[in-house]
Parts: C-alpha cells; sequence; structure tokens
C-alpha cells in the first residue's frame, strides 16, 4: 500500500506515506477549520501526488491550505509544500541553513522558541535539528511532535494507525533505556518532553509512524523518569 489516510480526530486526518527507499511511513496532517485547512508537514516533493489524493478524499483541492507548519527542514517534512500556492508556510529560523527545500523561500523563518500561530501553540525542541518545533492545537487537544519523538522504520502498531500503541510506547521506552538518545543531547530532550506535558494532550501525532491516542501524560511521564534516571547514573560516574 502506498500510503494511509484516516482520521485522528474530527476535522485531523493523517497521511502516512509509505517511503520504501527509508522502509518507513512519512507522515503527514491535515487540519481543516473554517478559514482554510491547515498542514502540518509535507513529505517529499516525489509524494506531492499522495497529498493531492488525500484531499480529494475530503473534498479539498491544494487551493485549500491556507497554512504550512514544519516542524523542522528535512526534506520529508518541507519539500511537498511547493504545490499550496494559497498557504503561508513557517518554520523555525534556525532552520534556514539547514532546509532541504528547492525554494527555501517559500517559508518565513519567523517562528522563536515558543509562540502561538492563528490557533497553534508551537514550542522549540530542538532535539534532531537545531530549529525543530513541535505544534499543539488546542481545540482538538492534538500535539503534533515531528521527528522529536516518532517511530522511524518502525512497523505500525498491532492495533493499527491510529491507537492506544501499547506496544510502540514500549519499544520507545526501550529505546530510551538503552541509550538511543545521545548522552550530550539528552538534557534538551527532556526539556522537550517537560514542556509537552505542561499541555493537555489527547492524541500524539508523530513525524513516522503510529499515532498514539489516549493517556498521553502518562507516557510522556515514563520517558521522563527514565531520562532523569539515566542523567543521574551519568552524574554518578
Amino acid at each position: 500500500m502506498e500510503y494511509l489516510f484516516e482520521a485522528v480526530k474530527e476535522n485531523v486526518f493523517i497521511l502516512a506515506i509509505w517511503d520504501s527507499k527509508w522502509n518507513s511511513y512519512n507522515n503527514c496532517y491535515f487540519i481543516v477549520q473554517e478559514d482554510g485547512i491547515t498542514l502540518i508537514d509535507s513529505s517529499k516533493e516525489e509524494h506531492s501526488s499522495y497529498l493531492v489524493q488525500a484531499l480529494k478524499q475530503i473534498g479539498k483541492t491544494p487551493e485549500d491550505v491556507t497554512l504550512v507548519l514544519a516542524t523542522h527542514g528535512h526534506e520529508d517534512h518541507v519539500q511537498g509544500t511547493s504545490i499550496f500556492k494559497n498557504a503561508k508556510k513557517y518554520i523555525h529560523h534556525q532552520e534556514r541553513s539547514l532546509i532541504e527545500c528547492p525554494e527555501p523561500d517559500e517559508f518565513d523563518f519567523i517562528l522563536l522558541e515558543r509562540g502561538v500561530i492563528q490557533n497553534f501553540e508551537y514550542f522549540w525542541v530542538g532535539h534532531h535539528t537545531p530549529g525543530s518545533l513541535a505544534f499543539y492545537h488546542q481545540p482538538s487537544k492534538v500535539l503534533f511532535t515531528g521527528d522529536f519523538l516518532c517511530f522511524f522504520g518502525d512497523p505500525l502498531s498491532k492495533d493499527g494507525l491510529v491507537s492506544v500503541g501499547n506496544d510502540l510506547r514500549h519499544e520507545w521506552l526501550e529505546f530510551l533505556r538503552n541509550g538511543g538518545v545521545a548522552k550530550d543531547e539528552l538534557n534538551v530532550f527532556l526539556k522537550g518532553l517537560e514542556t509537552m506535558n505542561s499541555f493537555d494532550v489527547e492524541v500524539m501525532c508523530t513525524g513516522h509512524g503510529g499515532v498514539l491516542v489516549g493517556d498521553i501524560q502518562s507516557f510522556v511521564s515514563e520517558l521522563l523518569n527514565v531520562g532523569n534516571k539515566l542523567q543521574e547514573i551519568e552524574v554518578k560516574n
């Protein structure tokens, strides 16, 4: 299957595009609002046709997309934006020199460490790329994490693309315990998790693979506990 397209919540949709080169799903998200559609991340340029197909499934076209928010500047998160001619496009200012986009000037590099754009609150997480951001959509209580926390190359949960995903949660905890986040990046990663835990989150939409539904705060708290213990061990050594 080339892609999966499902509702995450009312008016929030995931497009998970299978990338055979990377053996992973690359995720994009459509949030349908009265004043237009917001797209969070856009996959690669070669996947643009899937964005059009997904929009068609909900009775929309690329012209209906009025806002594009990029979690960071890697090719699988920014290249598909070129087809959205009516959209304002935003990314963190630290991604300017790193953005993997044929026309980087399509983007406004004005997002800082924290703020609000329309009804999305954004905050800097720093881990993965220097300007990585997460976005929180308060009306739906959905958190978009980009690749700060994702399931790149992992199989989908046995319960499906959008699910509680206990198997995925367990694997991420084991990944962290086993040094999956480099020691010199752990402090920034934990600060990002702490900020995430300050929001009332019902759904966690990641940059690749599964979307987690329900009890997100407990999952993030578990990650924080594991990370803090790793830091304590590092200090003792």
